[in-house]
């Protein structure tokens, strides 16, 4: 999925324990930065594939070291996307990773 320069610009813009929600090609994504780590993930719980988070809120959990849905509270870890407490658990979510090639910008999927 090519990436705009726009979006491009806002996840490079992206600060230490913030995210960001768009979409690319009907698909909602989730880009975080922890530990000055960026991640990417399809916006979706596992439990029912509700969005983790939305435009107005953050997609952490009240100590920032773990992703939390907005919906059910299932907790995820960042660097895996591993679901580590709550309804989906032994779930993961749906991981990507952000890829260059002559100067575009792609998410591709990735498994973990």
């Amino acid at each position: 999925m090519q990436l705009s320069a726009h979006q491009v610009a806002q996840i490079q813009a992206l600060k230490n324990e913030q995210n960001l929600t768009f979409t690319i090609d009907n698909t909602h994504i989730l880009a975080l930065k922890l530990d000055n780590q960026c991640y990417f993930y399809e916006n979706l719980c596992p439990h029912l594939n509700k969005r983790l988070a939305n435009d107005s809120m953050h997609c952490f959990d009240d100590s920032f070291c773990l992703i939390e849905c907005q919906f059910h509270s299932a907790q995820f870890n960042p660097a895996s996307g591993a679901c580590v407490s709550g309804p989906c658990l032994g779930e993961s979510l749906k991981a990507y990773k952000l890829t260059e090639q002559q100067g575009l910008f792609y998410l591709l999927t990735t498994s973990f």
